[in-house]
């Protein structure tokens, strides 16, 4: 009589939400999707998220399964962003809801919105585990007496949330430097950098590069991209800028990307008489375009303002330069120095010094040896440190760590 095989036990579920559709996230510089693959592996993942049009390469991968609202999101159009992130509270308690009637090992939350994983925490009964890349009101609120007021309020939700939570997963030692400052265990709190996607931003033939944007050997090319919103700073690199313009006839400074703050800038470059040498490029067609201007440009600036939470981030403009390998001029915040080697992978500047930054800039553009150590620095830091597939493994392990995790008595 033949004996019956054992049935394997069924597989632990987890859910994982994050508002924008999978299909972005080639364009946001992350490699979420490779973590999620990885991770089903082990457990069954429920992904929530608005929807996108757009096919993405995880539809059919087995072990993941997406549930995606009826509505999209445009990233790039401010009113819209902020209402579907309005919206996205009410409908995280239905994912929370949907979590607590399926008893799912835990939830992790890939954005950091203040309240939102505290909200998902009650109304799931399960454990949350979240990202904390920045502090996200802190971008947003001004510093008048009723900013100030909300600020602390704030921050005295976060602080409840953070040590209420299976984990927090954060980009940079300075952010978990901060937290633990707030009272979080240091072993609630795993750092896993962000990656640079070199599978869509690479170095090429800078001479190809530069011919098919109408470079010539000698003009010199500043290139900034990103979101134009004003904790980007740059109306002081406007500013910094103008003295140094008159040293340099072929000196340009090229600003790819759209945002609230553009229309402010435009003006300002006019009123400086800088109209013929500050181009606004707006966002480009694709992230190909993207990358062969990273790699014709001479010089890769990377700005912020040095806000509070400024110093716990690393822009995506870091990342995409450090993986063309670029010549980059960064601010000297904690995050951005933390990937950004001074005088290795890049020269970084006080964004309160003009004096500083004339300094590097000059060292830069009179020095083309100079330029040509950093590009190759930038590439070695992408390519060993912040390598896709090192960061998924350390993403997956943080993961996976918290799944055995106890719940905080805090």
């Amino acid at each position: 009589m033949p004996v019956n095989e054992p049935s394997a036990p069924p597989r632990k579920a987890v859910v994982t939400m994050f508002r924008y559709p999978m299909a972005d996230h080639e364009a946001m510089n992350n490699i979420f999707p490779a973590v999620l693959r990885q991770l089903a592996r082990t457990v069954d993942v429920h992904h929530f998220s608005y929807r996108s049009e757009t096919p993405h390469p995880l539809q059919r991968e087995p072990g993941i399964y997406f549930h995606e609202f009826r509505l999209g999101v445009r990233r790039r159009h401010n009113t819209d962003k902020w209402i579907k992130t309005l919206l996205w509270f009410p409908l995280s308690m239905k994912i929370g809801w949907w979590a607590r009637q399926h008893r799912v090992e835990y939830i992790y939350i890939e954005e950091s919105i203040t309240f939102l994983p505290l909200l998902v925490r009650l109304v799931s009964g399960r454990p949350v585990v979240t990202s904390a890349a920045d502090v996200f009101w802190d971008v947003y609120l001004g510093h008048d007496p009723v900013s100030r007021l909300a600020r602390r309020l704030f921050l005295a939700l976060d602080r409840f949330t953070w040590k209420h939570l299976r984990g927090v997963i954060t980009r940079t030692e300075a952010m978990k430097r901060f937290l633990v400052s707030q009272g979080v265990g240091p072993d609630r709190v795993r750092v896993v950098p962000e990656a640079c996607e070199t599978a869509f931003f690479h170095p090429m033939d800078r001479a190809a590069a530069r011919r098919e944007w109408g470079l010539a050997d000698e003009d010199l090319v500043i290139v900034h991209h990103g979101v134009l919103h004003p904790n980007k700073n740059l109306e002081h690199a406007l500013d910094y800028l103008k003295p140094v313009f008159p040293k340099y006839p072929r000196l340009r400074l090229w600003i790819a990307g759209d945002g609230p703050l553009r229309q402010h800038l435009e003006r300002q470059a006019a009123g400086m008489g800088l109209s013929d040498r500050v181009r606004f490029m707006g966002w480009l067609p694709d992230v190909k375009s993207l990358n062969t201007l990273l790699n014709a440009a001479d010089i890769s600036l990377v700005m912020r303002r040095g806000g509070f939470s400024d110093h716990f981030q690393v822009t995506a403009n870091l990342l995409h330069s450090l993986a063309c390998g670029c010549a980059i001029l960064a601010v000297r915040l904690d995050g951005i120095s933390e990937n950004a080697e001074d005088g290795v992978s890049g020269l970084l500047f006080d964004p309160e010094s003009g004096e500083e930054f004339h300094r590097q800039l000059e060292r830069l553009l009179n020095d083309p040896d100079l330029r040509q150590r950093l590009r190759e620095g930038a590439a070695v830091a992408a390519r060993e440190q912040l390598h896709p597939r090192r960061i998924t493994d350390l993403w997956v392990r943080a993961l996976l760590h918290f799944a055995e995790g106890k719940e905080s008595a805090a």
